[in-house]
């Protein structure tokens, strides 16, 4: 279990690599931090840039951050090796300025920014493979995923896309699925979707791990 499933079980996962701080109760723990791979952040504040409480890192590969106060990502550039970023509800967030530096992520979710604009520094990620912008700003159109030469699932739910033209999904060449909910202005419905992508692309590109009744997936084109 790692970075690359969709899910991670967490109790799967060493113990001495998960750094949880909950900032509001407990102080910022800086070496732990800067010696796991995984961290999960509650109510981080920054002053000037996104992460100037936050020490540099080269073991970080996985971020979560939970009710930030960042209006942009500036300070990526202390973990140069992180792969997969996700924010929720950080709604004051308005721009991914400071994302280009993070470019070995593959892995981006954002969830509940409804400020959020997406930018052309969006598009420096050449490596994403997974890209989840739910409950975020409005889209302009969908013409920026073809910047994605990677991209195999792309996620956006609760984000309205104001062409309504949703043709750059299934014209991509390798994405392979698709989450969405239906809007009136969409030209295509999230079945219809699925089953163009389904009948596009035949061969298994996911790898499987159970729990008891519980499932979780990760998907082939990603490295270690």
């Amino acid at each position: 279990m790692d970075w690359r499933y969709n899910t991670i079980w967490f109790d799967q996962i060493d113990a001495a690599n998960i750094y949880q701080g909950r900032l509001k109760e407990e102080k910022f723990d800086a070496a732990k931090f800067s010696s796991v791979e995984y961290a999960i952040l509650w109510h981080l504040k920054s002053k000037k840039q996104s992460f100037d409480a936050v020490p540099n890192s080269e073991n970080l590969k996985f971020l979560e951050l939970n009710w930030a106060n960042f209006k942009e990502l500036k300070g990526l550039t202390k973990f140069p090796n992180l792969r997969r970023l996700e924010t929720h509800y950080c709604t004051k967030l308005e721009s991914l300025d400071g994302i280009q530096n993070a470019s070995k992520i593959e892995f981006l979710h954002i969830n509940q920014s409804k400020k959020l604009r997406i930018d052309e520094q969006l598009l420096k990620l050449k490596n994403i493979k997974v890209l989840c912008l739910n409950s975020c700003g409005d889209l302009e159109n969908l013409e920026f995923l073809s910047n994605f030469k990677e991209l195999i699932d792309f996620r956006f739910v609760d984000t309205k896309v104001k062409s309504g033209d949703l043709n750059p999904i299934i014209e991509h060449p390798s994405i392979r699925t698709v989450g969405f909910i239906n809007k009136r202005n969409f030209n295509m419905k999230e079945a219809e979707i699925k089953h163009i992508l389904k009948e596009k692309c035949t061969d298994e590109f996911t790898d499987k791990v159970y729990k008891g009744e519980y499932m979780t997936f990760k998907y082939r084109t990603f490295q270690e």
